[in-house]
């Protein structure tokens, strides 16, 4: 196909479009921006007030492990270190043979109690001391009250140092849970600091985070003006350097709109000239025209893709550099080519 030379088609709309849009982005992310510094103004004192708090359950927490170690230190360790030397020594030969003395002391101490007592009630009925009789009931009498009472000395020694030991364990006891309550003091004191820490850092992270935000928003905003208008550019550039060599390559276009769209066929009115309506589809009431594409002397016969648009929209596709495109198939229509030119 040729022809004359045309200039390259207006895309004033679509830069004004892209500029558009490169505004609203803009503006959006002039929104972010200060949506997060209000955020940062309003946030800012309630978790500073928060954080504050959180230092004052840390000092409290860290006074409260403090007067827990010291306590089971000056109280409770010298409790555990008795009771360890005496169970030390409770397995000792020593100790033992000590034990054993106090009580034969203590049975003896018994048997001369009582035997005077008997001899006192047996010189009371008359009885002389001389009698051989009186000698060996007092010696029964006496060697069995004085083992009596030795075993009962002695269980009572044993009870009260069993049940003294006893209480030392108990005290023992009460401060087992001392270190590990200092632990969960201390734990719990760091664990406040640091969330303090996060709170006082909070409000600048999220102001930054919004920061960031908008400005990623602004920036897409003039990638895509940007890339809008390089499109525009390159788009206006291949028109006018196909115009200027000999017109509009439709058949070109056209072949290469079969192979990405199928039966896709350039429509678009920007693209045609000296258009003349030749009536209606009888099936689609759609109009039907006549027309030259620009830069190309052959006339075609078909339709408006604006106005397919309107009445099917699914038979209507955009291509990547702007221009409308029919699918006949779908509408049951046929373009066809009225004259070549010649």
């Amino acid at each position: 196909m040729g022809g004359k030379s045309a200039k390259a088609p207006d895309y004033t709309p679509l830069a004004q479009a892209s500029k558009e849009a490169a505004e609203v982005m803009a503006g959006l992310g002039r929104e972010q921006l200060g949506f997060a510094r209000q955020q940062y103004e309003e946030l800012s004192p309630i978790l500073k007030d928060i954080a504050q708090q959180q230092m004052a359950a840390q000092g409290q927490q860290m006074e409260q492990a403090g007067d827990y170690y010291q306590y089971m230190r000056d109280v409770y360790r010298p409790v555990e270190r008795g009771l360890v030397e005496q169970a030390q020594r409770f397995g000792t030969e020593a100790y033992r043979e000590q034990l054993a003395g106090e009580a034969a002391a203590a049975a003896g101490r018994a048997f001369g109690t009582t035997q005077e007592a008997n001899r006192r009630a047996m010189a009371s009925m008359g009885v002389g001391p001389t009698s051989g009789r009186f000698a060996s009931l007092a010696n029964q009498s006496n060697l069995g009250l004085a083992a009596q009472r030795a075993q009962a000395m002695t269980g009572a020694r044993r009870q009260a140092e069993q049940m003294g030991y006893a209480r030392q364990l108990d005290v023992a006891g009460l401060g087992r849970g001392l270190p590990g309550a200092s632990t969960a003091a201390y734990g719990g004191a760091t664990a406040a600091g640091t969330s303090a820490g996060n709170m006082f850092m909070a409000p600048g992270n999220q102001f930054m985070a919004g920061l960031t935000s908008g400005a990623n928003t602004i920036g897409a905003g003039q990638q895509m003006q940007i890339g809008g208008l390089s499109n525009i550019l390159n788009s206006q550039t291949s028109v006018y350097n196909a115009n200027q060599q000999g017109g509009l390559d439709i058949g070109g276009l056209m072949s290469g709109a079969a192979s990405m769209y199928g039966a896709g066929m350039f429509s678009d009115r920007r693209l045609k000239e000296n258009v003349e309506f030749v009536g209606q589809d009888e099936a689609t009431t759609l109009n039907l025209y006549e027309f030259n594409y620009i830069g190309d002397e052959g006339r075609y016969r078909g339709v408006m893709a604006d106005e397919v648009e309107e009445v099917m929209p699914e038979a209507v596709m955009t291509g990547e550099d702007g221009y409308k495109r029919v699918n006949y198939d779908m509408l049951g229509i046929e373009m066809v080519e009225v004259s070549d030119g010649h």
